[in-house]
């Protein structure tokens, strides 16, 4: 009976390397999602302001009805990843969990913003966009998503004590932080 000569050290550091390389090409794609989110919470963030403090329309939050329709594509987006993925990962499937657990707080969040108040829900908003980003910087081992988390934590103290319509341009600043610059270097890092 013949066996297949094992390999040697080398070769099994390779095969190690290659599989680490292809888990983090699948796990942080492009950039996407968060470059999605980033730029669509600046945008209605920054017109909800816009239109709050600069004009008398009746329903200044009306650009954060873009939300819902963003989720439906964010679904479809990410239901095409996971089916073209050749293996799953543990951090693939600890990246689905924490996200999952964000939506669901943010869910859980707005709904019962009416009994908090504005005031003290997007503070909080700003606290889980952190992390959010922090923990999958840290999965990842990609530092821009971990220093663009945690700039949100301060970022949100502040806005503990402005009024709401500041609080809109510092939930612009934290996405800014970090979704929109970590998603653009994840993009540059992706392509190279």
């Amino acid at each position: 009976m013949e066996t297949e000569p094992l390999m040697n050290e080398q070769e099994s550091l390779r095969v190690i390397h290659a599989m680490i390389d292809s888990a983090k090409k699948t796990i942080q794609d492009d950039g996407t999602l968060y470059l999605m989110w980033g730029w669509l919470v600046l945008f209605a963030s920054v017109t909800h302001y816009l239109l709050m403090t600069m004009t008398t329309f009746a329903y200044p939050y009306l650009p954060w009805a873009t939300m819902p329709i963003a989720g439906i594509i964010n679904a479809v987006f990410v239901s095409r990843m996971v089916k073209r993925q050749p293996v799953k990962t543990y951090i693939g499937e600890f990246m689905s969990y924490l996200w999952a657990a964000f939506i669901v707080s943010i869910i859980i969040l707005l709904a019962f913003m009416p009994k908090l108040g504005m005031e003290k829900t997007y503070p909080i908003l700003i606290l889980l966009y952190g992390i959010g980003t922090f923990v999958s910087g840290g999965a990842l081992r990609f530092k821009p998503l971990i220093i663009g988390g945690a700039l949100n934590w301060p970022i949100a103290i502040v806005a503990f004590f402005v009024p709401f319509e500041y609080q809109l341009l510092l939930l612009g600043l934290a996405v800014t932080c970090s979704y929109i610059i970590p998603g653009h270097l994840l993009r540059l890092n992706y392509r190279n």
